[in-house]
């Protein structure tokens, strides 16, 4: 039969317990083994933050550089489409009328004008519609001598 009282521990047993409890007196010096290791690690730690903080005043100074490059880039650009306009309003302003042209041809006391030539030749002229005229005075012989739309010719005295 089997009895429920519990038989004593063997000496080994005790010991075993013992050195638990001992080992468990032992653990908050190594915690604060432990703990030194830590503090180094919050000191890396500082570090690091210290080496990002650096890094991200170098990306902001970056960011800033590129910001004021895109800027300046941009003003460029808007400096240039204004001369282009400026270029163009001058080029419109270049444009002035021709110029008024009077021409006489003077030989031996005799003098025709440019108009008078070209009613001279009007007057004469009983073909198609003059569209291209060109006169050529010849003083010597007194006359002016014509061609019409670069085919008809003609002479006319003054």
């Amino acid at each position: 039969m089997l009895s429920n009282t519990k038989k004593p521990e063997p000496l080994a047993a005790q010991a075993a317990v013992e050195q638990k409890t001992a080992s468990k007196a032992e653990k908050p010096v190594e915690v604060s083994k432990a703990a030194e290791p830590k503090a180094e690690k919050s000191a890396a730690s500082a570090k690091t933050e210290k080496a990002a903080a650096v890094a991200a005043a170098k990306a902001e100074k970056a960011a800033a550089a590129a910001k004021a490059k895109a800027e300046k880039a941009a003003a460029a650009a808007k400096a240039k489409a204004e001369k282009t306009t400026v270029r163009k309003r001058t080029v419109g302003a270049r444009k002035t009328a021709a110029p008024e042209v009077k021409l006489y041809v003077q030989y031996q006391g005799k003098q025709i004008s440019q108009e008078e030539a070209v009613e001279a030749v009007k007057a004469a002229w009983t073909g198609e519609t003059i569209k291209t005229l060109e006169l050529y005075v010849k003083p010597e012989d007194g006359a002016v001598y014509y061609v019409i739309n670069g085919s008809e010719t003609g002479k006319v005295t003054f």
